[in-house]
């Protein structure tokens, strides 16, 4: 029986580094491509890797940002980091992170294939080690197994692993119009479960990882708000600092999901509540259409 190819992402906006990882590696893995975070996300919603590779800076938001968004969307896959140059401050935030590794440029290609072999034969070790002891407890796995397979449908997935790269798309789509219409620094698309299911624009001083977090947490007041607004789908906050303000709109249906904006507090607040509604009614409208004149495609399978 063949062994399937493991499949690596390889995330950067340096194309002489992305043909050399391509060439190094496309013999023995199936590699993917993307040359943003944008795309990197979209690849990760709707297929499983075995290992991520990518460049701290992308061309829109950064590798840290997707290092994070990585371990609430496909916790366990291994993420490797490559910087332009060595920092002892990415090099800690990378580890506290989760990184497997973290690399500068320039790259050695013989000792990052090493690593990349060590990360493969310590996922197969682990495999080894976790049917060891399945096999050894198996009436207690098969009741955990069962409990599991309750627990895990459909409707109580995160949202994010709920969306069909049209859906996926579509979403961006509406994000870059917000973004441009207002000239926002960041506009984003957080489920529930503080999973970002979209994203235009960058975030520079601030911190995605706290933002999402932030997003995930239960709004009891603004919920309390809204009902006595008699506002069942769509509910708002704002935040304004010296510089800058956060805009949150909460879309109840068909998913719960938060539409953050965070743009300069020169900008007209009218506008930004007027044009943010919009984009949160039309995704709302297209999720909701498309949920229920489609068949979800399953976020394992490969399309395109």
């Amino acid at each position: 029986m063949t062994q399937s190819k493991k499949r690596i992402l390889i995330v950067g906006r340096d194309r002489d580094l992305m043909t050399q990882l391509e060439d190094l590696l496309s013999s023995d893995y199936l590699t993917v491509q993307s040359l943003s975070f944008e795309d990197a996300l979209s690849e990760i919603l709707l297929g499983e890797f075995q290992l991520i590779i990518t460049e701290t800076k992308l061309p829109d938001l950064s590798g840290m940002d997707l290092l994070s968004v990585v371990g609430g969307l496909r916790p366990g896959t291994p993420v490797m980091l490559i910087d332009d140059q060595l920092s002892a401050k990415n090099a800690i935030a990378a580890m506290r992170l989760g990184a497997c590794d973290y690399l500068h440029k320039p790259i050695n290609l013989q000792l990052l294939l090493m690593q990349i072999e060590r990360q493969f034969d310590l996922q197969r070790r682990t495999q080894v080690a976790t049917a060891s002891l399945q096999s050894s407890t198996a009436s207690q796995t098969e009741t955990l197994s069962i409990s599991k397979t309750a627990n895990t449908s459909s409707t109580e997935r995160p949202a994010t692993l709920l969306l069909t790269r049209q859906q996926f798309q579509h979403i961006n789509m509406e994000l870059t119009t917000l973004l441009n219409h207002i000239r926002a620094h960041f506009v984003g698309l957080i489920d529930a479960e503080g999973n970002l299911a979209g994203a235009a624009g960058t975030l520079e001083d601030y911190d995605l990882v706290l933002l999402t977090r932030a997003l995930s947490i239960d709004h009891t007041a603004t919920s309390s708000l809204a009902r006595m607004l008699d506002e069942g789908q769509f509910q708002a906050a704002y935040l304004e600092g010296v510089s800058s303000g956060v805009y949150i709109i909460e879309i109840r249906e068909p998913y719960m999901m938060s539409l953050a904006i965070i743009c300069s507090t020169e900008v007209k607040p009218g506008m930004v509540w007027l044009y943010a509604k919009r984009t949160a009614e039309n995704i709302a409208n297209f999720l909701a259409n498309s949920k229920s004149s489609e068949t979800p495609i399953s976020p394992l399978q490969i399309t395109g």
